[in-house]
This record gives structure tokens, sequence and C-alpha cells, in this order.
């Protein structure tokens, strides 16, 4: 999926109106319709600042990947990485058992 499509999908699922997502990322509604339209396309910085408003990664948003990532998760994953070892390893071995619990119950429901 290109830009403009994945940049409408993604608005209409925040609810904003092309106005609203504008004034958020700090360009004008006329620009935004020109991205959303794949008339033009938007500075690297831009495109960044679309994609923290809709809450994606810049992959996804750009259509490099069609996983869309949860913000809280990955927030939560550089929290993580910022961690001593040490506490990064007992916090891994504990969600992947959790992890492992949670495929076995899928498996058997």
């Amino acid at each position: 999926m290109g830009l403009g499509k994945q940049l409408i999908e993604l608005r209409k699922k925040a609810k904003l109106s092309q106005e609203e997502l504008s004034g958020k990322v700090g360009i004008h509604a006329n620009v935004l319709g020109r991205y959303e339209r794949e008339e033009a396309r938007p500075s690297i910085e831009t495109a960044a600042k679309l994609a923290d408003v809709l809450g994606v990664s810049l992959d996804y948003l750009v259509g490099n990947t069609d996983v869309e990532l949860d913000k809280t998760i990955t927030d939560r994953i550089l929290t993580l990485q910022k961690l001593p070892e040490k506490d990064r390893e007992h916090i891994l071995f504990t969600l992947d058992a959790m992890l492992r619990d949670a495929k076995t119950r899928l498996a058997y429901a």
C-alpha cells in the first residue's frame, strides 16, 4: 500500500480530519491532501511527525512493512533495552515463559 492510502487509512482510524492531523504535524491541510493523493512526498522530518502523531512506525507509514507495531509495546522494548543486561535477561526469561504458555493455550483451545 502506498503512502497516500496508508495516510488516509490511519487518519480515518484515528478519527482525525485532514485539518486536525495537519495541525498536529505543523503543515497545511492542502499539503496533507497532496500527500494522500500521492501528488507530493513529505520530507523525512514530516513523515516522522506523521508517524508519531498516528502512533505507527515510519516503516509502516511508508509501506516498508505490513506489521503495525503498537507504540506502547515499542516503548516498552526501548525501556527494556536500556536496562542492565542481568535485568534484561530475567525479564526476557519470564516473558519467554509467559509467551510459551499463551501459545500452548491457543494451540489447545
